[in-house]
Order: C-alpha cells, then structure tokens, then sequence
C-alpha cells in the first residue's frame, strides 16, 4: 500500500522556521537540509508504521508516530491511506503540548 503524506499548518510553519534558522545560524546547508526532509518525508509514503511510537502517543487514542531526521523529529499520525504529519521539530525541543495533542482526538 502507498500511502500520501500530508503537513498540517504547523508542519509546514516549523519546516519553515527551521529552514530560516539554519540559513542564518549555519551550519548546514539549508538546502541540503530541505531536500534531505523532503526525502524522508516522502519515504513515509511506504511502511509509515515501520517508525517507532512517539513519546506523545500515550497521552492519545490516536496513534503517533515519529521518523528521525538528523536532530529533528517528525511527529505524524496514520489516518486511513494519509500520512499526516503534524509537527516537524528540532529533537531537542520539549514533546508536543497537551493543548497541542487534545487537538488530534
């Protein structure tokens, strides 16, 4: 099965932001970085569920999972044949919010 791999508002925001961070604090290629993202994220297109369960997947009904890309976190839910991914953040960074998951169930 394919699946389609869908950013939520905040995915792409972060994505944004993380983009715009790299470019002006280094080191990466903030380029190298996107297209890197890119192709992970389009790997999730098939066996999303071969990736492990995110911290945040006990505080909901809904299942989360993460795939890891150099320092960040992809933090995604399975929704049918939809990968939908809902936040894309550094790893270092605290786990999503309650107020953040309640808006998942």
């Amino acid at each position: 099965m394919t699946f389609r791999v869908e950013l939520s508002q905040r995915a792409e925001a972060d994505i944004k932001r993380a983009y715009a961070y790299i470019r002006k604090q280094g080191p990466a290629d903030p380029k190298a970085w996107k297209a890197g993202l890119e192709q992970k994220l389009t790997g999730l297109e098939t066996f999303p569920e071969a990736c492990g369960l995110a911290p945040e997947n006990e505080f909901v009904k809904a299942e989360i999972r993460q795939a890891l890309y150099g320092s960040f976190r992809i933090v995604f839910t399975i929704r049918e044949e939809i990968v939908f991914v809902l936040t894309v953040r550094h790893a270092a960074r605290l786990s999503m919010s309650h107020d953040e998951l309640d808006k998942i169930n």
